[in-house]
């Protein structure tokens, strides 16, 4: 890693999306973790008007930790591709595809990747399945998404969907075990079952601490493990992802994947690290590798 000591590194967080405290959280932890390991690292805090300011930067690598809106949705990495600055994370399709949750299960039923039932809502009057989870088709950390058990609701959690998309998803509810798998590159991580106390997993089962269990005793056979970590790196590759992602999974019989992060949460609690911790690898050589397969050109 000694050639990347010698890189200007920025690391850019925050942005303009609902994630942006999350963002500040992580683009935090990565600027010290690389100001402690001894990399030449500025911080940038990414708002609604100044991404030309990374120009100005002058870096060699950008470490996106931008969750949400422009930092997942491709803005940032096309901005960085037409500069030619190098960056880390998925390229410019990848990261659209897999941050629109409709595109990304069209993909996975190419590639015959399990996933739930699914439709866009509006596009019938009475719900297809029930119970069943309304989501924003471009949002993360859980927001605007709801579980439905009844046709009442059903309506209601439309309309709080589409306050943050106009593009929302209706996806079978499936009873199973809630399990994330994150990869970098070609290393796939070991699973974490998710065991939020309130029984969603929702944006305050995410943030608040002491609310959710995270467990590597996941209850799955080593065969089943297996298969989720199979799964996951098919949909990682259907994405065409590069760098970092997680991929959550419902596992009941077989795993079925909901959705691919392609900036996962990088906070000192986060799954990534987590996973990477437990897998003997410390948060500094967590940041190398992604760093490691920073490109320009990703599109």
């Amino acid at each position: 890693m000694a050639n990347l000591k010698e890189k200007k590194v920025l690391v850019v967080y925050g942005g303009i999306g609902s994630e942006r405290e999350v963002s500040l959280r992580t683009g935090q932890n990565v600027y010290d973790a690389l100001k402690k390991g001894g990399y030449d690292v500025e911080a940038f805090i990414l708002n609604e008007d100044n991404i030309y300011e990374i120009l100005s930067r002058h870096p060699d690598i950008c470490f996106n930790a931008v969750h949400g809106k422009y930092g997942e949705d491709g803005v940032l990495q096309g901005f960085l591709e037409m500069a030619g600055i190098a960056y880390t994370g998925s390229g410019v399709a990848s990261s659209m595809m897999a941050y629109n949750k409709y595109m990304a299960k069209l993909a996975f039923e190419k590639n015959a990747i399990p996933t739930p039932k699914y439709y866009q809502f509006g596009t019938g009057g009475d719900p297809q399945f029930m119970p069943c989870v309304i989501k924003p088709a471009r949002e993360g950390s859980t927001v605007g998404v709801s579980i439905v058990h009844t046709r009442d609701h059903y309506k209601q959690a439309g309309s709080l969907a589409k306050r943050y998309d106009d593009c929302v998803l209706v996806e079978e509810y499936i009873d199973g075990k809630e399990i994330t798998v994150s990869i970098v590159n070609s290393k796939v991580f070991s699973p974490i079952l998710i065991k939020p106390l309130s029984g969603f997993y929702d944006y305050a089962s995410k943030y608040t601490a002491g609310s959710t269990e995270y467990l590597f005793d996941t209850g799955l056979s080593p065969s089943e493990i297996s298969l989720v970590k199979a799964t996951a790196m098919s949909a990682y590759r259907a994405l065409n992802c590069s760098g970092a992602a997680r991929v959550d999974i419902i596992f009941r019989e077989i795993p079925y994947v909901l959705e691919v992060n392609t900036v996962p949460g990088l906070t000192e609690t986060s799954n990534l690290p987590k996973a990477a911790e437990h897998d003997g690898i410390s948060a500094l050589e967590l940041f190398e590798m992604m760093l490691s397969s920073a490109s320009s050109g990703q599109y």
